[in-house]
């Protein structure tokens, strides 16, 4: 029995990678079209599976490294406008503090919907609503991914977190904006500083740019700015995040690469940058 040549294989390889890059033509119904983000909610629906893997460089001390992980599994239910979703987070330290410990587990589940209000040829407008359910041991890595801040609802042991919010996005053939809102509401979340109830507004912008580079894929140039800002701590921060990346966009498989970059008070202090990796698999839309 015959075997082929590796040169044989890499070429199969490359044409499958090649299939599955290419723009996916009607993935969105009419209006605007505005790629896929990192870590802001896009305002349209689809059917997939999406996985990033994240590695922040921590300062010293505490050094080591955290780790952050999401699956997130979509349903669209009509035309790109409305769908269900549900996000399961993980969190990880390797050589974490002096001890050097190492621990990974499991965040809060978390369990949302979306709808699109309007939508005409250029903008489209999107609300949504997702709940966090505890499901967090608590343990040191989720620690070390609640300083972090920006997903601070996933990790706080026994916290239920309503989360109301809304997308807004403009764009043309080349260019888009998004600007996306939400309010965290969580309860039960004395573990942070002894209060019950806590409030958390999540905001921040979207650039991005897809010229034509004449490639079987499109390749989109995005720049993010994201906000957090307690509001009801004893000592209330904002926390401010720049992510600047690249996304590779195809039928069925997307790529996105990037580095975050904390410039807030406290979690520049914790962190130096964060660079990660997303895979996103459409399956139909």
């Amino acid at each position: 029995m015959k075997t082929k040549s590796p040169v044989k294989i890499g070429a199969y390889l490359i044409a499958v990678v090649a299939l599955l890059l290419i723009p996916y033509v009607g993935a969105y119904a009419a209006g605007p079209n505005i790629p896929q983000g990192f870590f802001l909610e896009n305002p349209y629906s689809f059917t997939g599976v999406r996985a990033n893997f994240e590695i922040v460089d921590l300062d010293d001390p505490p050094d080591g490294v955290l780790i952050m992980n999401m699956v997130r599994v979509d349903i669209n239910l009509y035309e790109n406008f409305v769908g269900l979703y549900a996000k399961f987070p993980f969190s990880g330290v390797v050589n974490f503090g002096v001890a050097e410990e190492d621990n990974y587990e499991f965040g809060n589940l978390g369990l949302g919907g979306k709808f699109a209000l309007v939508n005409t040829e250029s903008l489209i407008l999107t609300t949504g609503l997702e709940l966090i359910f505890p499901t967090s041991g608590g343990d040191l890595a989720a620690a070390a991914a609640r300083t972090y801040f920006r997903d601070l609802p996933y990790f706080v042991d026994d916290a239920l977190t309503l989360i109301p919010y809304a997308v807004i996005g403009v764009g043309r053939d080349w260019w888009s904006l998004q600007g996306n809102f939400a309010a965290e509401i969580m309860t039960n979340a004395d573990e942070l500083e002894g209060d019950d109830a806590e409030l958390l507004l999540k905001y921040g912008l979207e650039g991005g740019v897809t010229p034509d580079l004449q490639f079987p894929f499109s390749t989109t140039f995005l720049l993010e700015l994201l906000f957090v800002s307690s509001t009801s701590f004893n000592d209330d921060v904002t926390e401010f995040y720049i992510t600047p990346g690249f996304r590779l966009g195809g039928r069925i498989l997307d790529l996105g690469v990037g580095v975050q970059i904390p410039v807030g008070e406290k979690v520049d202090n914790f962190s130096n940058a964060n660079y990660f990796m997303d895979v996103i698999l459409r399956f139909g839309s």
